[in-house]
């Protein structure tokens, strides 16, 4: 009886759910530092980014295992060239490129060193502020940004 009741409980975690739970169990988060164009940079964990490929970035799109994935660009407008990062989304039909000026840098943190800033929010692509030493960033608003592009 027990062993049926354990099945069914794991049976209702996905692999995404799992994947947060293994992440926040260490204590650390796997994130990219993407520098972005008149902004402070982003901070984006690893763990939803599937593939990382260059690009030119004046393309409206970016072509990955067939599909057509909208862009969404954090890049310099001057550089021609940069890296397309294929974003996971809650369904296939979620997923799109963010463009970036070049691979971002990889970086392990503890949880514990992540301090969320209390500041107003005037841009709907940004979730929260959050400070890393003396250092400013961005949480993305993924949702958000999934609207904006037509997702």
């Amino acid at each position: 009886m027990v062993k049926k009741s354990a099945d069914s409980v794991l049976g209702k975690i996905d692999q995404q759910e799992l994947q947060h739970l293994i992440t926040v169990s260490t204590g650390f988060i796997d994130a990219y530092i993407i520098q972005c164009h008149k902004k402070v940079p982003m901070l984006l964990p690893q763990n939803i980014v599937l593939s990382a490929m260059d690009t030119q970035t004046t393309v409206d799109h970016i072509e990955w295992h067939d599909l057509k994935l909208p862009i969404y660009a954090v890049n310099d407008p001057d550089n021609k060239h940069g890296v397309a990062l294929v974003v996971e989304g809650d369904d296939v039909s979620e997923r799109f490129a963010l463009v970036c000026n070049e691979m971002p840098e990889s970086i392990r943190l503890r949880i514990s060193e992540i301090v969320d800033e209390e500041l107003d929010i005037d841009d709907s692509n940004v979730f929260k502020y959050v400070k890393i030493g003396e250092k400013q960033y961005y949480v993305p608003n993924l949702q958000n940004i999934q609207t904006q592009l037509g997702l």
